[in-house]
């Protein structure tokens, strides 16, 4: 046989070594977590109980998500309602209204513009207030004109950006912001964000506890079994693996039931809420979670379970 040819042999008996070793280890693993699945089966009660309190925990920061997600279709309402007047001088040029203008239209924060002039603003509030005879009989318009704003999202920060821009440009009189509600509205948001992250932060703590005080109790009830599989040389890996699919599967089953209980909370909510939201608009729809959400949802928990394990094993193993 030439060198060549033993080469060729030599390579291809590694490609199939390499082979059966990534099926033994997929086949493995694969046998470890049934094994675990099949475990957790067999102890219906207990699994169903850590089950339902990771539902729960996992149940709420999905909600707050929802409730958020359902809030934010109305931030193009809130955005058109961040409104800043711009109040001109009574003796401004045309070439100061364009140039004003052409300003507002390069802002990056602004969204559209609409001038009124003096004229209209007088016919406007003779309209709106019923005072149009005593507007009519006035020898001077006391009206300014004006430049009304529209800012590009709902942020009070925006408004006051807007403000501070032209204020004291050529041609202004004043600029007038009534957006206190926003102020308050941005304050509440932010209050709201870091109590749902902070909440989430509790409940993933609270996930982990209870996934590892499941592990801690399975541990215990197989002390026998992993002293004799210390005697008989089995590695720290191989022994944690079942433990650590455990977690795993309560993790994942855990994130499962309380994506259920979100559907079914949504479905019971559906009626009412379609209801109420179609005074405001047919555009508002009540959304659910989506699928990035679900799978976000899903995959966390499964890692969540996996840490929890992960943490009780490397404390627990340590004593056999």
């Amino acid at each position: 046989m030439t060198a060549a040819a033993k080469t060729r042999r030599n390579n291809t008996k590694i490609r199939l070594s390499t082979r059966q070793h990534a099926v033994a280890w997929l086949s493995l693993h694969r046998e470890c977590a049934m094994a675990a699945l099949r475990r957790l089966w067999q102890q219906p009660a207990s699994s169903a109980m850590t089950l339902a309190v990771i539902a729960i925990a996992l149940l709420l920061p999905a909600l707050l998500y929802v409730t958020g997600k359902n809030l934010s279709q109305f931030d193009n309402g809130l955005a058109q309602a961040n409104l800043v007047t711009v109040y001109l001088q009574a003796d401004v040029d045309e070439a100061s209204i364009e140039e004003l203008q052409r300003q507002m239209a390069a802002h990056e924060r602004i969204s559209s513009t609409r001038y009124i002039s003096a004229a209209q603003a007088a016919t406007d509030f003779a309209q709106w207030s019923g005072l149009g005879d005593v507007v009519g009989s006035l020898a001077d318009n006391p009206l300014p004109a004006s430049i009304v704003i529209q800012a590009s999202d709902a942020r009070y920060e925006t408004a006051v950006q807007l403000q501070e821009t032209f204020n004291g440009l050529p041609g202004v009189d004043f600029v007038q912001m009534d957006q206190l509600w926003l102020q308050r509205l941005d304050s509440f948001l932010s209050l709201a964000q870091r109590a749902v992250v902070a909440l989430i932060v509790v409940l993933s703590l609270a996930v982990l506890f209870i996934t590892g005080n499941s592990i801690r109790t399975s541990i215990a009830s197989r002390e026998a079994e992993i002293r004799v599989m210390n005697l008989i040389g089995a590695t720290n890996g191989f022994i944690a693996r079942p433990f650590l699919y455990s977690g795993i599967w309560y993790g994942l089953l855990g994130g499962a039931l309380a994506w259920i209980l979100l559907a079914l909370l949504m479905l019971v909510l559906r009626g009412p809420a379609t209801e109420l939201l179609a005074y405001y608009g047919h555009q508002y729809q009540l959304q659910g979670l989506g699928a990035n959400a679900s799978f976000a949802l899903l995959g966390g928990s499964a890692v969540l379970g996996w840490l929890g394990a992960r943490l009780s094993v490397s404390r627990h193993l340590t004593r056999f």
